[in-house]
């Protein structure tokens, strides 16, 4: 849609500063006039025009990258205990049919021993191009000081970002569990 504006307003640019230039009378002093209100009217539409491909092009980038909120949100679904093996296997891009039932199982384990959803916060997020992203993720332990950062991926698969199996067999090797 902002693209088919941005179109628009360069057509009309041109219609315009044509328009403006055959409105005028053979008198010089009048023709450099003309001219002149020509040359403001093209240039503040050309300003318009590469305004509007610029937030174009940003609502493009932002369609295509993963916010470290959406980020945040897929890993705390898995880790989450309350979340169903189901829906677990719904956020994770794995072939793996027990993928679900293994994640369910160390979000249930992973609670009890202190790691709740909250203790995992994604900082940061750069992109890979347009259908994967690393994710830097802050994890609290209970049993240290200071938290420690790790890197999960997450890839876009059929339009929706989803956390990557090596991610999700990372988790599983926070317990120990299969993986």
């Amino acid at each position: 849609m902002q693209v088919r504006k941005v179109v628009a307003a360069a057509a009309l640019t041109g219609a315009l500063a044509c328009g403006i230039a055959a409105c005028g009378d053979d008198d010089n002093s009048s023709a450099s006039d003309l001219g002149a209100s020509a040359s403001k009217a093209v240039n503040a539409a050309s300003s318009a025009v590469s305004n509007g491909y610029d937030r174009a092009s940003s609502a493009v980038v932002q369609a295509t990258t993963l916010s470290t909120g959406d980020a945040q949100k897929i890993l705390r679904t898995v880790v989450d205990p309350n979340t169903s093996a189901e829906d677990a296997a719904k956020q994770v891009d794995s072939s793996d049919a027990s993928m679900g039932q293994q994640l369910h199982g160390f979000a249930q384990g992973a609670s009890q021993g202190g790691y709740t959803p909250e203790a995992f916060t994604v900082t940061k997020v750069t992109a890979n191009g347009t259908d994967k992203a690393t994710a830097d993720v802050s994890v609290k332990s209970p049993h240290a000081p200071q938290p420690v950062t790790v890197q999960y991926g997450y890839t876009k698969v059929d339009g929706d970002w989803k956390l990557s199996e090596d991610a999700a067999k990372s988790l599983l090797s926070m317990a120990g569990g299969p993986h």
